[in-house]
């Protein structure tokens, strides 16, 4: 896969491509030098790779937070920054029991069926706006053994109403405006552009989600946002604009990541 390099893959995509190629475990893909490979299913590879398909949707998976998903071309590829977002939430609620949690946007599922394996998580709602995408949630949920507990909702959030509430609110939403979207790398453009891109200079979806803070929360509930690397402040006013209150979380690049929104001060 030496002329794979020149699509500037990180090395963990060039191993789950070997290990896709030979069928065999990642772990395995390091150390496959004596391996044959298949000549035509190598240049059907490359062959995407020159279109700039993304490696995930070529072997149908990507891994986040150590358990490998089921992606394609109708879910967003998780990302190893969204983990910031989940480690979050564990560390405010790995002691606590009975945990009701909705994963907003929530594409392959990545988010809010890691949770509900890392956490006490008695009642799981995911929601889309893609049936397809949800679709992969549901074989996602399949594949670790998610059977009970877990409601799949088709909908737009920005017109969708519930009479639940939740103790914690988790969303990674489309955050990138029409603007930015133009200077994204081609693979990333073949990702689903209304799972990337957002009206009102991004900010739309967190507008909405903060507007209906009450309605989606308990009285002691939390929402976990991701953002993209420079919507700090605008999303921290617009909640501090609802009477919530809102901190930052950073990234391993130190880049603003992940926004922490309460009712109470003492819940930040």
């Amino acid at each position: 896969m030496q002329r794979a390099e020149k699509y500037n893959l990180p090395i963990s995509q060039i191993y789950d491509l070997v290990s896709f190629m030979l069928h065999i475990e990642y772990s395995q893909a390091k150390n496959a030098c004596n391996y044959e490979v298949d000549d035509k299913m190598a240049e059907n590879i490359l062959a995407l790779l020159e279109e700039r398909v993304p490696a995930a949707y070529i072997t149908g998976r990507r891994e986040f937070y150590g358990r490998e998903f089921i992606v394609n071309h109708n879910t967003l590829i998780p990302r190893i920054e969204t983990e910031i977002l989940v480690e979050e939430v564990i560390k405010r609620y790995k002691d606590i029991n009975n945990i009701e949690l909705i994963d907003i946007c929530s594409g392959s599922g990545a988010i809010g069926l890691t949770l509900m394996q890392e956490l006490n998580i008695s009642f799981l709602t995911l929601l889309d706006i893609d049936s397809q995408a949800l679709q992969v949630s549901k074989h996602n949920a399949e594949k670790f053994n998610l059977k009970k507990n877990i409601e799949f909702i088709c909908d737009d959030i920005l017109n969708y109403t519930t009479e639940k509430k939740y103790d914690i609110v988790v969303c990674n939403p489309p955050y990138i405006s029409e603007k930015e979207y133009g200077f994204l790398q081609e693979e990333v453009k073949k990702e689903p552009y209304h799972a990337l891109v957002a009206e009102d200079n991004g900010l739309i979806f967190y507008k909405k989600i903060l507007s209906n803070f009450e309605i989606l929360c308990k009285s002691n509930g939390v929402i976990f946002f991701e953002i993209g690397a420079y919507q700090a402040d605008s999303v921290i006013e617009y909640a501090a604009a609802c009477s919530l209150y809102a901190e930052c979380i950073k990234d391993y690049s130190g880049n603003d990541r992940v926004i922490v929104v309460t009712n109470s001060k003492r819940g930040i």
